[in-house]
């Protein structure tokens, strides 16, 4: 049990790290959104693998605007 208990601390530190990162970013670009209303909207982006016969068929949904000033104001790579 203490590892595990060390192991969700770590996690939860983790996780402040990153919030208050994204929060940092968004705030120095005048971004209005918070860190969570930022993930619920690139958590909108799907990728999808469709298989048909022996072909492959792969691709990721538009990225609409409002998305694509996240990535930019975040400091990371728009998806492929």
């Amino acid at each position: 049990l203490p590892d595990r208990i060390r192991a969700h601390a770590m996690i939860c530190f983790l996780a402040l790290i990153l919030y208050r990162v994204m929060r940092m970013r968004l705030k120095a670009k005048g971004q209005s959104a918070s860190p969570r209303t930022a993930l619920d909207l690139l958590a909108r982006i799907q990728r999808h693998t469709t298989h048909i016969g022996t072909k492959t068929f792969t691709g990721t949904s538009r990225s609409q605007p409002e998305q694509l000033n996240l990535f930019e104001a975040l400091n990371i790579p728009k998806p492929a």
